[in-house]
């Protein structure tokens, strides 16, 4: 029935253009091979509407070749995307917090830890923390911190077996700031807790993170034979992966997350894994600054979205 209605429709358009121009009756037939005899009058009209002076005074762009692709944010190519050059790098200012609005005369962390200090380890220990980091004493002294590995290991060598306590830690002020270290220490695994935690202090480095709960699409991360795939989620989803990615997003401040490892389980693998993976995180603006585009956040911009 559909059928014979199509062909009835399809019989008295062509009858009824059957006094045109035969260049636009071969091109209404070959439109309606395929699409509806509704849909073709749609496009007959539109294209009726387009006079000959537009085609005639029309200028071509001045640029020689342009991308392939659409506007699309998710997807890069790799011959048209690519960040600009930068001469110099502060990478230490990258990693600084905002430095507060101190009044006149009064000194700040870093100062203060140039001139005299209590002269024991942990002073020094601070010390050294306050001047590579950039933080501030009160910022170091406030971070979370997670214990991920503590084993005891042996050295081989032609003397005999030498033992010593391995740690691998993790910090983070569940803001986004997130760092892994480990250390070694043959006399006692407190100290390798402690060197661990220094290292992994100075380490800290930014994950991006979307509304300040989850990550930015899904990453599919490799490292050596461990592979990690971690999973963006909605709010209330909560935080259903490893117990090891379970103390590295806890640190971070992701709240919503879903992951899974393949392969290798190796807990020091999966660790610098998904390390790796949230740090190296491509966010939209990324994207948008590589293509040169300009990025709004609609919720933020017209429904006041947090």
């Amino acid at each position: 029935m559909f059928k014979r209605l199509f062909s009835t429709s399809r019989a008295l358009l062509e009858a009824q253009t059957s006094s045109l121009d035969p260049k636009k009756l071969k091109h209404m037939q070959y439109l309606l091979q395929y699409y509806d005899p509704k849909v073709v009058e749609s496009i007959m009209l539109a294209e009726s509407s387009i006079k000959k002076e537009h085609f005639d005074n029309k200028k071509l762009a001045a640029v020689p070749f342009g991308p392939h692709y659409l506007d699309d944010l998710t997807q890069k190519d790799a011959y048209f995307d690519h960040l600009p050059e930068k001469s110099f790098t502060d990478y230490l200012g990258m990693r600084q917090l905002n430095k507060p609005d101190l009044p006149p005369g009064v000194k700040g962390e870093v100062d203060r830890f140039m001139g005299d200090y209590d002269g024991n380890e942990m002073s020094m220990v601070m010390q050294d923390l306050v001047l590579s980091t950039g933080f501030s004493e009160d910022y170091i002294s406030k971070l979370r911190s997670k214990t991920l590995i503590l084993k005891s290991v042996r050295n081989q060598t032609s003397k005999g077996k030498i033992s010593s306590f391995y740690a691998l830690v993790c910090v983070g002020d569940g803001n986004g700031m997130l760092g892994v270290g480990e250390a070694k220490d043959r006399e006692d695994n407190v100290m390798a807790v402690f060197k661990a935690h220094w290292q992994a202090v100075k380490n800290m480095a930014k994950v991006p993170l979307h509304e300040n709960r989850t990550i930015y699409g899904n990453i599919e991360h490799k490292y050596v034979s461990t592979v990690v795939h971690l999973r963006s989620a909605p709010p209330g989803f909560g935080l259903k992966c490893n117990p090891v990615i379970f103390e590295l997003a806890r640190c971070a401040g992701i709240k919503d997350l879903g992951a899974k490892v393949y392969r290798s389980r190796n807990k020091m693998n999966v660790v610098k894994c998904v390390t790796e993976a949230l740090v190296g995180q491509r966010t939209i603006s990324d994207i948008a600054l590589e293509r040169g585009k300009k990025v709004v956040d609609l919720r933020g911009m017209y429904y006041s979205a947090s």
